[in-house]
């Protein structure tokens, strides 16, 4: 996998040279809650687009998760920053139908990851990768699960937003460019991955459980 210093990599130099790839949860460095976008640019996000290989017509997609369009006006449970050093990588947020996190409920959620920095698609994927290594899913899952992931992501710039909705065992993400509405990009039909992609942030077992804490409602934070 590549250093994180490649995720960095359109960064000043300093930059790269402070930050691991073993500090990054996704995409970590994934998507999860919207800060500052308003309730109309993400109601644009239900315009339809066609994806390609493994990844679903996103129209289906949508037809298939009922709360997919929805999302946009839940009410956040919690959000916090990535950083490493001086340097912020992202702001997460997390949003529920009522403002709250029942671990194991099934409920709707809804998390945005607002990019501080540039990360190419193949990095964020990487990071995906390492982040189920870290909570011990199998090389086989890992394995059987890249098709689906690959083409989900664009590069991302600055300022970005990548989206996840997690709702009737279904995943289903999102992409706002700066300055743009979102548009979905491709889903997650399988349940178990589905579950596994939220879990990067959610699950116990996460590499960064204070940042998950403050997700879910615990004191703020912005650090590992």
């Amino acid at each position: 996998m590549k250093p994180f210093s490649a995720i960095a990599k359109n960064q000043r130099s300093t930059s790269s040279q402070v930050c691991s790839r073993q500090t990054t949860p996704w995409v970590l460095c994934l998507f999860m809650a919207v800060l500052t976008a308003s309730s109309t640019s993400f109601a644009d996000a239900m315009a339809t687009e066609t994806t390609s290989g493994s990844v679903v017509d996103a129209q289906h997609a949508l037809n298939a998760n009922v709360n997919s369009d929805q999302w946009m006006w839940w009410k956040p449970v919690g959000n916090a920053s990535l950083t490493w050093g001086f340097w912020k990588i992202y702001d997460s947020e997390l949003r529920t139908q009522n403002g709250t996190y029942v671990a194991e409920s099934n409920e709707p959620l809804a998390l945005v990851i607002t990019y501080s920095r540039d990360i190419d698609a193949e990095d964020l994927l990487d990071a995906t990768v390492e982040q189920w290594e870290h909570l011990g899913y199998t090389k086989s899952q890992i394995d059987a699960w890249l098709p689906n992931m690959e083409g989900v992501w664009p590069n991302v710039k600055e300022g970005d937003r990548l989206i996840y909705v997690l709702s009737n065992q279904t995943g289903q993400f999102y992409y706002q460019a700066l300055n743009d509405t979102a548009k979905p990009t491709g889903s997650l039909n399988e349940a178990v991955l589905a579950d596994a992609f939220a879990n990067i942030w959610l699950s116990p077992d996460t590499a960064y459980p204070t940042l998950r804490l403050a997700l879910i409602g615990g004191e703020a934070s912005n650090r590992k």
